[in-house]
């Protein structure tokens, strides 16, 4: 099967809104290419590059950020496409419209091989305390000490690169996780149930409404050796949970933790923690507030280049 690929141009400053938007319209498939990253990417991982790709290197030259949609090249994609052009003119005519830049957007066709395979070049192995998150096609050979976690995220969002995931499985690796379950909401590539399994819990549970990502993460469980502590199922945390756990991850986005926070707490145990990401830095007071409000207290806050994460307890 082809796909069709949708590029939307925004600012840094955009991104949650634009990724709240294509959540809301049902992109199953979308991927963040964020300037800052890509820097980062040239300054740390090639120093000694020879080739970048031209595009990427546009873009990180003029700060903007580019966010990629991918769809089936069928009449359900080319509907979903219709629907997100109709919310974006909403976000265009907003008075604060400045914060999400042109909002341009332009569709090509995209072959499934290079949908699957095309970024895996820029995806290299990346250290998180003593956790290395490692692609499964990179040849890593550990340093004493460390732990090794073998990733295909496919088209699952978590490989480890993003801010709010590294933020959440360094939080993972501050806690005496030995005996405990860990509940992964929203958990796209299991990147934070596996990890946190593989620091010392006992196990983990995760729910994604992702058909895709909840495969994905099956994959990577079973690549870990893993596949007997580590389970996934379809659904969201209203329909597919029960029980309370000791250690609650929801690494989504700002609005969905808010919607979710009453039984977020619910299904946290008493004297549990709660590890909340996906959060936008100009909305850090607000959900500290809500978490608050939840009766959860705020153990940490912690922060990398725009992105929050918040440790709270029950």
């Amino acid at each position: 099967m082809n796909y069709k690929q949708m590029n939307i141009e925004t600012l840094p400053t955009g991104q949650e809104a634009v990724s709240n938007l294509l959540v809301a319209a049902g992109a199953g498939g979308f991927e963040i290419v964020d300037p800052e990253d890509f820097a980062e990417f040239l300054r740390t991982v090639t120093p000694h590059w020879d080739y970048v790709d031209d595009a990427l290197l546009a873009l990180g030259q003029t700060g903007k950020t580019l966010i990629k949609v991918y769809a089936a090249d069928n009449a359900q994609g080319a509907a979903l496409f219709s629907d997100i052009e109709q919310r974006l003119e909403l976000l265009r005519r907003a008075p604060e419209h400045a914060l999400y830049g042109t909002l341009e957007t332009q569709v090509s066709d995209l072959p499934e091989e290079d949908w699957q395979n095309g970024w895996k070049q820029y995806y290299k192995p990346i250290h998180i305390g003593k956790l290395v998150v490692a692609p499964l096609w990179e040849d890593y050979h550990p340093a004493a000490g460390e732990t090794v976690m073998r990733i295909d995220p496919g088209m699952a969002f978590g490989t480890g690169a993003h801010e709010t995931t590294r933020l959440c499985l360094k939080a993972l690796s501050e806690l005496s996780l030995s005996g405990k379950t860990i509940l992964d909401v929203g958990c796209g590539s299991g990147i934070l149930s596996i990890g946190g399994t593989l620091l010392g819990a006992a196990g983990a549970f995760g729910c994604d409404i992702d058909e895709m990502a909840v495969s994905v993460a099956r994959r990577n469980a079973a690549l870990n050796h893993l596949e007997d502590r580590v389970s996934y199922r379809v659904g969201d945390l209203l329909t597919v949970v029960e029980g309370k756990f000791p250690v609650v991850t929801a690494n989504i986005v700002a609005d969905v933790i808010l919607e979710l926070l009453r039984d977020l707490r619910r299904v946290l145990a008493p004297g549990g923690i709660l590890i909340a990401s996906g959060i936008i830095d100009t909305r850090k007071e607000e959900l500290r507030a809500a978490i608050c409000g939840a009766g959860l207290k705020i153990c940490k806050i912690e922060e990398e280049r725009g992105w929050v994460a918040i440790v709270a307890g029950g």
